[in-house]
């Protein structure tokens, strides 16, 4: 992540905007570029923090990374490992063992949301999955027997068919992320992807017939070679089939990506914005309502898991790679685009061993949790909430920075209510950095990816 927005003033930011300058998506605080290994008395404590955090509220979501995928796309900066030759059984054994380490330190919780992300953990069977989700359920849900209201899948559209799909949905799956990323053939190979025809729109017509509660698809803008007319032609065609849930993602460009090694490392912001224009004009002319700078919804659609997340609730994270969001600490169980084996090889033996995969994060404070709490909530934060949650008013704790967006047309201060315009939210992960604490900014600017 590039640090690209000082503390606010509004020449600064206007300055940005007029240059077109275009933020990394912020979808977390602090960012992973800041997490590191937890020594001293934070390593120590670790243990109690965890335990504090999850004991803070009687609900708790939770989160299960599955690395493995077919092949690696030329984008891809997320923890994934290729091959198909991987011992799944072993690994959902190793998930189970690491999660019954935590339920030791809890009483049972309200799971509101399951989610298996990855990688590609649709390559799972269809047995896999709902031993995953069972055991899991019985290990910390104070209802075993009830599936989470979103118990969610990451689909990776070439290894399904309707029948995996009905086969998935039996085994407890009640919402899938259909990852397309794009429609155009010739870009999906062009990043190295290997899909048949047949899980193309076809594919995502069955999807809607199986009986899930929602099903969203993922699309990424700015891959090498797109134009805006083969853009326009992938929202349109998924628009008109009308999944529940679209979310459209800005390319983030890491080194040691496919991308990367073929030099193609910089994306215009001025492309990038008229890309957003594009999804948000045709998704909300097809019924959409926007939710936020990444996803449009209807009928029923939305990311449970992630506005719980927002909204400062618990997430636990299993498996390699994984990322954990509590109350007072951030944890990630290993991470590396470069070596990308030896976080998996790491996480199995620890686990093996007994101890804790764990290899860093952020112990979060009052002030660290505030930040989080606006930069997350930049779209549209209620006033009482974050008083409630963080002991102080918004308005009052940010004064400088939402004078100066509302100065610049960028967002509406009401008495219940801080909202971003509809400029304010193109630019949200500009105005996000903005309120990054001095210390998560020189971490982040001192990260060098040689992970």
């Amino acid at each position: 992540m590039e640090i690209v927005t000082e503390r606010t003033s509004s020449a600064a930011l206007a300055g940005l905007i007029a240059r077109q300058v275009h933020g990394d998506y912020v979808y977390m605080y602090p960012p992973r570029q800041a997490y590191r290994s937890f020594v001293d008395d934070d390593a120590r404590r670790l243990q109690d923090l965890v335990s504090s955090s999850l004991a803070h509220f009687h609900d708790l979501n939770l989160y299960i990374h599955v690395p493995f995928c077919r092949q690696i796309c030329s984008f891809c900066n997320l923890y994934a490992v290729s091959g198909s030759r991987r011992d799944l059984d072993g690994y959902v054994d190793a998930v189970l063992a690491e999660a019954a380490r935590y339920a030791d330190l809890i009483d049972p919780k309200s799971v509101q949301t399951l989610y298996l992300g990855g990688g590609t953990p649709s390559i799972l069977s269809a047995g896999q999955l709902e031993r995953l989700v069972t055991s899991i359920l019985l290990l910390f849900a104070v209802n075993p027997d009830v599936v989470p209201p979103e118990t969610a899948l990451e689909v990776d559209p070439a290894t399904v068919d309707v029948r995996k799909l009905r086969d998935i949905r039996g085994a407890g799956i009640n919402r899938i992320n259909l990852g397309y990323q794009s429609m155009v053939r010739d870009e999906v190979v062009h990043f190295g992807r290997e899909r048949p025809a047949e899980a193309g729109i076809e594919l995502l017509e069955q999807a809607l017939g199986v009986g899930f509660d929602n099903v969203c698809v993922d699309l990424i803008y700015g891959l090498e070679g797109q134009t805006d007319e083969r853009w326009r032609r992938s929202v349109s065609q998924v628009a008109a089939v009308g999944p529940p849930t679209v979310c459209a993602y800005a390319l983030t460009l890491r080194p040691f990506t496919g991308y990367s090694r073929r030099g193609y490392a910089e994306v215009d912001g001025a492309m990038l914005y008229r890309r957003y224009d594009i999804a948000d004009e045709t998704l909300r002319s097809a019924g959409y309502r926007r939710e936020n700078h990444v996803r449009w919804v209807r009928d029923g659609g939305g990311y449970v898991q992630k506005v719980n997340h927002w909204s400062l609730r618990n997430v636990l994270g299993l498996g390699a790679g994984a990322r954990s969001y509590l109350w007072d600490v951030d944890l990630r169980n290993g991470y590396s685009v470069r070596s990308r084996t030896r976080p998996l090889r790491d996480y199995l033996r620890r686990v093996d061993e007994g101890g804790s995969p764990v290899t860093s994060g952020y112990v979060m404070t009052p002030e660290e949790r505030r930040r989080k709490a606006a930069i997350l909530n930049l779209v549209s934060m209620d006033r009482a909430w974050f008083t409630d949650m963080t002991g102080g008013d918004p308005v009052d704790i940010f004064s400088d920075e939402f004078a100066a967006l509302q100065e610049l047309g960028l967002c509406d201060i009401g008495p219940s209510r801080v909202a971003l315009t509809d400029n304010g939210v193109k630019y949200r992960d500009l105005i996000a950095q903005s309120l990054f604490s001095p210390e998560v900014r020189e971490r982040v600017r001192w990260f060098d990816y040689s992970e």
